[in-house]
C-alpha cells in the first residue's frame, strides 16, 4: 500500500532530490541484503514471530520518519528502515507455508495470493484516494494503523511455527 507512494512523497512533499531518492532505495536494499540472513537465522533459532515483532515496528518507524523527516538525512534513514519490510516478508512467508500440511500447500498458496492481490489492488486505490482527498501523510499513517490494529493481533493469534513438522500422509 505504501511503497508506490514513498518516493513520490519524499520528492513532492519533502523536496528530496535524485541523490536522496537513490540513497533511500539503495539503503533499503542494502539493509535487507545485509540483515536478511542473520535475522533469518535468528528467527530459525529463537522463533519467527519474535523477529517479526521486531521488524514490523521498524517498518512503521520508517513510515513515521518519512512523514516527519526534517532533513534529507532522515529520509535516507527512513529508506534504510524500509528494508526491514522485506526481511519480515520472508519470515512471514516461512510461517505462512508452515501453517498447512504439504498436500494442501498449492491450494493454500493460490487462495492466499489471490486474496493478497485483491486486497493490494483495493488498498492501492484507497491510498490514491486518501492521497488526493485527505492528505499524502495519511497514506502512511493509515498503513501503520491497519498494521497495528489488524496484522499484529492476527500475528499474536497464530502459533509459532518454528518447530512445526507435518508428518507425511
Amino acid at each position: 500500500m505504501v511503497f508506490p507512494f514513498t518516493q513520490v512523497f519524499a520528492y513532492q512533499i519533502k523536496g528530496a532530490n535524485e541523490f536522496v531518492l537513490g540513497a533511500m532505495v539503495a539503503g533499503s536494499a542494502l539493509a535487507s541484503i545485509a540483515l536478511a540472513i542473520p535475522l533469518g537465522r535468528l528467527a530459525d533459532r529463537i522463533g519467527r514471530k519474535k523477529i517479526l515483532f521486531i521488524t514490523i515496528p521498524l517498518f512503521w518507524l520508517s513510515n513515521l520518519m518519512l512523514i516527519l523527516a526534517p532533513s534529507p538525512v532522515f529520509l535516507v534513514i527512513a529508506g534504510i528502515l524500509q528494508g526491514f519490510y522485506f526481511i519480515g516478508a520472508s519470515i512471514a512467508a516461512a510461517i505462512e507455508r508452515e501453517l498447512v500440511p504439504p498436500e494442501q500447500m498449492g491450494r493454500w498458496i493460490g487462495i492466499n495470493r489471490f486474496f493478497k492481490m485483491l486486497l493490494g489492488a483495493f488498498l492501492a486505490l484507497t491510498a490514491g484516494i486518501i492521497w488526493d482527498k485527505v492528505g499524502p501523510q495519511y497514506v502512511f499513517i493509515l498503513f501503520v494503523g491497519i498494521d497495528l490494529l489488524i496484522r499484529m493481533p492476527l500475528l499474536v493469534s497464530i502459533p509459532e511455527t518454528l518447530h512445526n513438522r507435518f508428518k507425511p500422509s
